[in-house]
């Protein structure tokens, strides 16, 4: 099949390589945020309650089949299956009218292939995602070398990066306001702020890092600097999008 058709990538693997193309995608809204309503007695008007997170959201996709395979209909279904299907969790999920962003999705729906003609069929698809979308351009390292850098964060929200941060010792990192505190750093220090966790490889360093929250980087400008012993401070920014 031409690349001119449209088409998704998940996991890795493009439809276009199990003969199918995208004929509508059903969504292009965005993610609910999670807020509750309650009432007081004697007020008018509900209290809006945040509860500081937004929904996952459903994307859809209507696929059209074309059999050009020297293999057989049974076989290119059974693919099929396979490749929607045989892997649990979140996996990367992006299409071609959107090349610029990628989601994080999971599909465990049922996988009804409707062959309407000897070489020809169609299926719905409907993948569970992550309420925001990622830049690709956010997926590339950011090295810093000297205190006092600068990212710019050109997405509306504020994003949740994975920072490396090579040196020894007692280790203060700001970004903009926010300082967080690492001890004991033997060479290397990792934290993933999407995963609130703290390590070295495979090796857990939570309690080297004093702080209850997480490093972001917020719209806009972002100052990072630090004390301390670092040689450089890697940076993957995880921009994130609606």
């Amino acid at each position: 099949m031409k690349e001119t058709f449209p088409y998704l990538m998940f996991d890795g693997k493009s439809s276009l390589d199990l003969h199918m193309y995208i004929v509508s995608k059903g969504s292009y809204r965005g993610a609910q945020r999670d807020v509750s309503y309650q009432s007081v007695p004697g007020r008018n008007g509900d209290l809006v309650i945040d509860n500081g997170r937004y929904k996952n959201i459903s994307i859809p996709y209507k696929m059209n089949i074309l059999d050009k395979s020297p293999f057989g209909w049974d076989k290119l279904t059974h693919l099929i299956k396979g490749w929607l299907l045989s892997r649990p969790g979140y996996l990367e999920l992006w299409d071609s009218y959107d090349p610029d962003y990628y989601r994080l999705a999971s599909y465990s729906d049922e996988v009804d292939i409707e062959q309407l003609l000897r070489e020809v069929g169609s299926v719905n698809l409907k993948f569970n995602c992550k309420p925001f979308k990622y830049s690709f351009e956010g997926k590339k390292m950011v090295a810093l070398t000297s205190s006092g850098s600068i990212i710019y964060n050109p997405e509306f929200y504020n994003s949740k990066p994975y920072i490396k941060i090579v040196g020894s010792g007692t280790i203060i990192l700001s970004i903009n306001s926010n300082s967080f505190t690492f001890t004991d750093v033997d060479g290397y220090i990792e934290l993933d702020s999407e995963t609130m966790n703290c390590y070295k490889g495979l090796v857990n360093e939570n309690t080297k890092m004093y702080s209850t929250t997480f490093p972001e980087l917020e719209p806009g400008v972002n100052n990072i600097s630090w004390t301390g012993t670092v040689s450089e401070v890697d940076i993957i920014p995880r921009w994130n999008s609606l």
